[in-house]
């Protein structure tokens, strides 16, 4: 029984690679003309992916230098704003502290202490004012240094966007030429044996018109 068995495996496993090296054998070898063809095929693929990166470098070179020239005009109109907000919080400060002072020279002392309470207040008022101002001013100078930054990013971008270009055009164009060569050739033969049918086909109608003819007679 054990044998028996065994025996059946083993006619099993050689049944399978059987088939298996059937189907490898049935698989058709390309020609060395489909290999040249598909050789020259990827060679435009690789062209082409070369050209894509560089167009890439270009496309962002472009988009860094729009985004970082906004920037740069929208941060010095921001900081020119700032800075006339804190110039006039200045003046303002200025001369309202001038006027309490003025003030402080009363001989009551009600008011003298109520005017130093209000020059305490507005140094207050002025101090935390005079920060809002000059974080605008820092926020816009900032920006300003990023779009900066941007621009000049999008300088080295577009020099190197530059030069991967050209030799990836030119790879781009040679691999379509050599690609159109052979299928040019292919094209050719094929019209080739065509055209070499239709003659055939022409000989073999003017051959049964003859023989039509001489019944004729």
């Amino acid at each position: 029984m054990t044998h028996k068995i065994c025996y059946l495996v083993i006619t099993g496993v050689l049944f399978f690679a059987g088939l298996n090296l059937q189907a490898q054998n049935g698989e058709k070898e390309l020609s060395r003309e489909d290999q040249a063809l598909q050789r020259a095929n990827d060679k435009v693929i690789r062209a082409e992916t070369s050209l894509a990166r560089a167009q890439a470098y270009l496309d962002e070179a472009d988009s860094l230098k729009t985004s970082g020239v906004t920037m740069m005009n929208e941060a010095k109109a921001e900081l020119k704003t700032a800075k006339e907000e804190k110039a006039a919080l200045t003046k303002n400060y200025e001369a309202q502290k001038k006027t309490l002072n003025r003030e402080m020279n009363t001989d009551d002392r009600a008011e003298r202490d109520q005017v130093r309470q209000q020059l305490r207040e507005l140094d207050t008022k002025n101090r935390d004012e005079t920060r809002a101002a000059d974080a605008k001013i820092k926020a816009a100078e900032k920006k300003y240094d990023k779009g900066k930054s941007n621009y000049d990013k999008s300088k080295e971008k577009e020099k190197l966007g530059k030069e991967k270009m050209k030799p990836a055009q030119k790879s781009l164009e040679e691999a379509r030429e050599g690609l159109s060569e052979l299928t040019g050739d292919q094209e050719d033969e094929e019209i080739d044996m065509l055209e070499e049918d239709v003659s055939k086909e022409k000989k073999r109608t003017k051959k049964k018109k003859n023989r039509f003819s001489i019944f004729d007679e």
